[in-house]
């Protein structure tokens, strides 16, 4: 089954959670709470049963405003997180590289991310990934290095 979660506080941002045995799911007084045909629980802890909670999350594909075919020098990313997670960036063109971010010490925290040179496309997609890692991303920029030819439409 799967569940979903809007916040409306932020921009109607939604989560969604997969094999999740539960139908609704809200927050009351700072904790969540789920039901489901067993009952309603609170919605707690960093496991599912014995297994590590699997999450991540795909900002939209975008080319930055720049319609030309373009390379990513580096990647700034402000986030906080309890242990490494994942990076992974991919173009239309299939090409992909996925860094590893190592956990950061409490806090907040900006870290530059150097990118593989071989990655290049107008559209780039990002995605973060973490198995049982507590995280937060505060945002994503990017340094492009603008290719003067190519994929060009304008």
């Amino acid at each position: 089954m799967i569940t979903l979660s809007t916040n409306l506080k932020a921009g109607a941002a939604t989560t969604q959670f997969a094999d999740f045995a539960y139908n609704s799911m809200m927050k009351v007084g700072g904790k969540f709470f789920c039901a489901g045909d067993n009952g309603l629980f609170e919605h707690t802890g960093d496991l599912d049963d014995t297994k590590k909670i699997e999450s991540y999350f795909e900002p939209v594909t975008m080319d930055f405003g720049i319609s030309s075919e373009k390379r990513m020098r580096c990647i700034y990313l402000g986030y906080e997180s309890s242990a490494d997670f994942t990076l992974t960036v991919t173009t239309e063109l299939g090409q992909t590289d996925t860094i590893t971010i190592p956990a950061s010490a409490p806090g907040q925290q900006a870290r530059k991310i150097s990118m593989s040179r071989g990655v290049r496309g107008r559209y780039w997609t990002f995605q973060i990934h973490s198995t049982g890692v507590d995280f937060s991303i505060d945002h994503i920029s990017v340094l492009p290095i603008v290719r003067g030819h190519g994929l060009d439409t304008n």
